[in-house]
């Protein structure tokens, strides 16, 4: 069966996280995906390599998280050879990414306008880091600290903290096939000269959703809680089991009483301390206390079993390992690249023509 983007040619000048990873999901849809890297060094990411790799691999595990199914020409742009040879990729080629400072696209005769009138044709995105300073350095942790994110992570004794994962990138990666999908579908409706810019400010700033929303509607500035929901209760706390931790996500009346029933306790669903979610929230604190004692003579599967069978949303807290463990559902979720290293896939449905 043919693969939906099959015909479509792209050429991903991005560097980094956000806009390799969009085109390697763009790949994994069909595309066929032509990545321009800078001799010698090419992508900085493939540098960027933990204590434990080796130092004799060619690439390191972070670029190879975003960089699969792809052709790779290495192009030195600076040189009116490499420049000669964009403009015609430009002509051959459907969707341009890039995320060049806006210096480098006079230097490189890439001005979204004038781009558009050469290859009308052409679907461009481009990624910038901040909406009103395209040309401010923007690596995600300072996006994460800058759009809220920092500030409600962690715990409130202690300073803010970055989440594990460079989240903004892989947000705005998102919003990049996004507008390369829309460009598309335009263009097949005989509509050219598609331009979008995604910004790593802009993409997290609309990933805020409910707390930008606690804040704008109702004044709520959200605290480092540790992860909490501020609106529902209990939901994002752990219980601790006599062989780990397991979270819950308990979103209305009939699932607390499950849980209180589950743990042996049915009479606190009675509580009316504990009767509404509202009250559960006010009365976070005490709720927990007397939850941790019931969960902790529990192992964590069985508890997740039990509540499942009631009906009660939760989830064992796993380590990456146990994630990829043998015969794990994530495993069906990886594919591995032409250097032989597995990642995770960066599309995660799978389409079926009926």
């Amino acid at each position: 069966m043919s693969s939906t983007l099959e015909s479509i040619r792209v050429l991903e000048l991005a560097s980094v996280l956000a806009g390799p990873l969009a085109a390697t999901a763009l790949a994994e849809m069909g595309a066929h995906v032509t990545k321009v890297e800078r001799p010698p060094s090419g992508d900085v990411t493939r540098s960027w390599k933990t204590a434990g790799e080796s130092t004799h691999v060619e690439t390191s595990s972070y670029y190879e998280c975003a960089n699969g199914n792809k052709s790779i020409a290495w192009k030195d742009l600076n040189s009116d050879e490499g420049r000669d040879w964009l403009e015609k990729q430009l002509a051959d080629h459907d969707v341009l990414l890039d995320n060049f400072k806006s210096a480098d696209l006079q230097k490189f005769n890439l001005d979204p306008e004038e781009v558009a009138k050469r290859h009308p044709h052409l679907i461009r995105v481009r990624l910038v880091g901040f909406c009103s300073e395209p040309d401010r350095l923007a690596y995600d942790v300072v996006v994460q600290a800058e759009t809220g994110f920092m500030h409600m992570n962690g715990h409130k004794e202690q300073p803010p903290v970055r989440m594990p994962v460079a989240l903004m990138d892989v947000l705005a990666s998102h919003q990049i096939r996004s507008a390369v999908l829309e460009g598309l579908l335009g263009r097949a409706e005989g509509k050219t000269g598609f331009f979008a810019e995604v910004s790593l400010e802009a993409s997290g700033i609309t990933a805020l959703v409910n707390q930008a929303t606690n804040y704008l509607v109702a004044g709520n500035i959200p605290e480092r809680n540790g992860g909490l929901h501020p609106n529902i209760a209990p939901y994002g706390e752990v219980l601790p089991c006599r062989d780990g931790h397991l979270v819950l996500a308990v979103g209305n009346d009939r699932q607390f009483k499950s849980l209180c029933t589950v743990l042996g306790k049915p009479k606190w669903a009675e509580d009316e301390l504990y009767a509404t979610n509202q009250q559960r929230v006010l009365n976070r604190a005490r709720m927990m206390h007397q939850l941790e004692q019931a969960s902790i003579e529990f192992f964590k599967e069985q508890l997740k079993e039990e509540l499942q069978i009631a009906g009660v949303p939760s989830g064992v807290v796993r380590s990456i390992d146990e994630v990829f463990q043998s015969g794990s559902e994530a495993n069906n979720w990886t594919t591995e690249n032409a250097s032989g290293a597995r990642r995770p896939l960066a599309v995660a449905y799978r389409v079926k023509h009926f």
